[in-house]
C-alpha cells in the first residue's frame, strides 16, 4: 500500500475511531448493564479507560482523550470537578516528572550528555580491545537516552557511528555496520531505564494504583538495578555473539583514534563547571529519591524524606539551580523557559487519567478487580512467580514487535498485577518485578515499523534491511526474552 493510500486511509478511520472513543467514556455504561461483580459505576470506568486506550493504540493519540477521560469520571460521579482535577495537576508523580524534564532539558541544553558520551568512548582502556570499545560506545547511547530522549539520542549517537564508520574504513552497507546501528537503537531503551521519568510513567499508573489496594508499595530501586542489569548483560552478550556467532570483523575498532572524530572534536571529553553542577543536581535528586531504602524508617533522616515526599526534592533542586547567575548577568537555569519547553503535556495527562482508572480498579467498591480475579484466575491464578515472569516477558517482547507497547503494558499490568501482589503476599516474588519487567520489556521493539514511534528510525535507517532484522533482530529478540526473564525473576526474590 502506498504512503498516500495509507494517508487517506487512516483520514477516513479516525472520525470513526474518535467517535466510538468518546461513546465508550460517556456512553458505554448507560447502553450495557452491570455484569458479575461489577456494578454500574464499576461499568463506566471501564467503559472511560477502554476509550482512552483505542484512541492510543490506533491513533497515538495522548492529549484530549485522557482529558476528555477525566471528565468523563467526573460526570459519572466517580468524583467531583474538584477532586479530579486536584488528582489530576496535584497528583505527586506528574509534578515530579514535569520538574525532571525541565532539569533534563537544562541538562540537554548545556550539552552535557554529549560530553559524557564522549568520555566514555575516549577511554584508553578501550584501545586494542574492539569489543569494551563497542559496549562504551553502546553504554553511552543507555546514558544519553536517559539524560534527554530517545529520539535525540538515537539521532546524535548514529552521528557517531558514521564518524566511526569514515575513522574505522567499514563500508556502510556492511554487517558491521548494521550491528553497531542495532546497537545503538537497542542501546536506546536506557530511555525508560528510570521510574520517575519517561513516557513509561503511564504503564506504571496503573500498576502502582492497583498494588496500593493491596498495601503494597512500588519498589523505585528495584525497577532501577532490574532495567540497568538487563541492558548490561544484554549488551554484552550482544558484543559476543557479534564476534563469535556472527563474526564480525573487529579488528578495525581495535586501532581507531576517537579523539579525531567529529563529535569529540566539538563538544570535547570534559564537563565545564556548569555542566557538571547540573549533572550532579540530576544525581542528588537520583539519591534523594532512592535514600530511604537504605535507613531505618524510624530515623529522623527517613523520617524528614517522607514528610517531604518524592516531589518536593526534584522541586527544590530546580529552584535552587534558578537562583544563581552567572557573569553575564543570565539566570544559572531559565527556569520559566525550561518549564514551559520541555514539558510533555499529552504524557502528564495520561500520566493522570491512567492513574485514576487503576485506582478505580483496584478499589472493591467497583467490583472490577473482583470481576477480574474469576476471570483470569484460570489461567493466571496457579502460576509461580517465575513462570509468571517467563510468560510477560515473552509475551510483550514478541507482541511489542507488531504494535505499540504501551497499550500492551496498560491491559498486561491490568490483568497480572493483582496476581502478582497476591504472589507477593503469600511470600513469592515481589509485584514490583512482575510490574517492571511487563513495562520495560514493551519498549524492546524495533523489529516492524509498527513496533513503537522510534522503531522507524532503524528500519527506515537506509543502510538497515528488513532480511537482518527479521533473522539477527529475531535472535537477539529470543536473547533478550531469555536475559530479562532471568534478571526480573532474581530481583524479584532478591528484593
Amino acid at each position: 500500500m502506498s504512503a498516500e493510500l495509507a494517508g487517506k486511509k487512516k483520514l477516513t478511520a479516525y472520525p470513526f475511531i474518535c467517535a466510538l472513543s468518546v461513546f465508550l467514556m460517556f456512553g458505554f455504561g448507560y447502553i450495557v448493564k452491570p455484569w458479575s461483580t461489577v456494578t454500574d459505576l464499576g461499568v463506566k470506568i471501564i467503559g472511560v479507560y477502554l476509550g482512552v486506550l483505542l484512541m492510543l493504540i490506533c491513533t497515538k493519540e495522548m492529549l484530549w482523550p485522557p482529558i476528555l477521560g477525566m471528565f468523563a469520571l467526573v460526570c459519572h460521579g466517580y468524583g467531583s470537578a474538584s477532586q479530579i482535577l486536584q488528582s489530576w495537576m496535584g497528583n505527586t508523580t506528574v509534578v515530579m516528572f514535569l520538574f525532571i524534564l525541565a532539569l533534563c532539558g537544562a541538562l540537554k541544553e548545556s550539552g552535557a550528555p554529549v560530553v559524557m558520551a564522549n568520555f566514555l568512548i575516549t577511554r584508553k582502556f578501550t584501545k586494542g580491545r574492539p569489543g569494551i570499545f563497542l559496549f562504551m560506545l553502546f553504554l553511552a547511547a543507555t546514558l544519553l537516552s536517559m539524560l534527554t530522549s530517545g529520539t535525540a539520542a538515537i539521532l546524535m549517537m548514529y552521528q557517531v557511528a558514521d564518524g566511526l564508520m569514515d575513522a574505522c574504513g567499514y563500508d556502510k552497507d556492511s554487517n558491521e555496520h548494521r550491528f553497531i546501528l542495532l546497537g545503538i537503537y537497542i542501546a536506546n531503551i536506557g530511555a525508560y531505564m528510570l521510574p520517575f521519568k519517561g513516557v513509561h510513567l503511564a504503564t506504571l499508573a496503573v500498576a502502582t494504583g492497583i498494588m496500593s489496594s493491596y498495601g503494597i508499595e512500588f519498589n523505585p530501586m528495584l525497577y532501577l538495578v532490574a532495567c540497568c542489569c538487563t541492558v548490561v548483560i544484554f549488551l554484552i552478550l550482544y558484543i559476543l555473539m557479534m564476534k563469535t556467532v556472527f563474526k564480525c570483523n573487529l579488528k578495525p575498532l581495535a586501532e581507531v583514534d576517537t579523539s579525531k572524530m567529529k563529535s569529540v572534536g566539538e563538544a570535547g571529553t570534559k564537563l565545564n563547571s556548569r555542566q557538571a553542577t547540573l549533572f550532579g543536581a540530576f544525581l542528588l535528586g537520583i539519591l534523594v529519591l532512592l535514600l530511604p531504602m537504605f535507613l531505618p524508617k524510624t530515623g529522623t533522616i527517613a523520617k524528614f524524606l517522607a514528610q517531604i515526599g518524592t516531589a518536593w526534592p526534584w522541586v527544590v533542586i530546580f529552584c535552587l539551580l534558578c537562583i544563581p547567575h552567572m557573569k553575564n548577568g543570565k539566570s544559572f537555569i531559565n527556569g520559566g523557559a525550561l518549564l514551559r519547553d520541555n514539558a510533555m503535556w499529552s504524557t502528564v495527562c495520561m500520566i493522570a487519567c491512567i492513574s485514576m482508572c487503576g485506582q478505580a480498579i483496584s478499589k472493591d467498591d467497583f467490583g472490577i478487580k473482583q470481576w477480574l480475579l474469576e476471570l483470569c484466575t484460570p489461567i493466571l491464578g496457579n502460576m509461580s512467580f517465575f513462570t509468571m515472569i517467563f510468560v510477560v516477558v515473552l509475551f510483550c517482547t514478541v507482541l511489542t514487535q507488531f504494535l505499540n507497547g504501551s497499550p500492551v503494558a496498560y491491559i498486561l499490568n491490568t490483568l497480572c498485577i493483582p496476581f502478582a501482589c497476591m504472589i507477593q503476599q503469600n511470600g513469592g516474588g515481589s509485584a514490583t518485578a512482575v510490574c517492571s519487567a511487563i513495562v520495560f520489556c514493551c519498549f524492546f521493539a524495533f523489529v516492524t515499523p509498527a513496533a513503537s514511534s522510534l522503531a522507524p528510525l532503524i528500519t527506515g535507517h537506509q543502510n538497515m534491511t528488513t532480511k537482518f532484522l527479521w533473522t539477527k533482530g529475531w535472535i537477539y529478540t529470543a536473547v533478550w526474552i531469555v536475559v530479562a526473564t532471568v534478571v526480573f525473576s532474581l530481583m524479584g526474590i532478591i528484593f
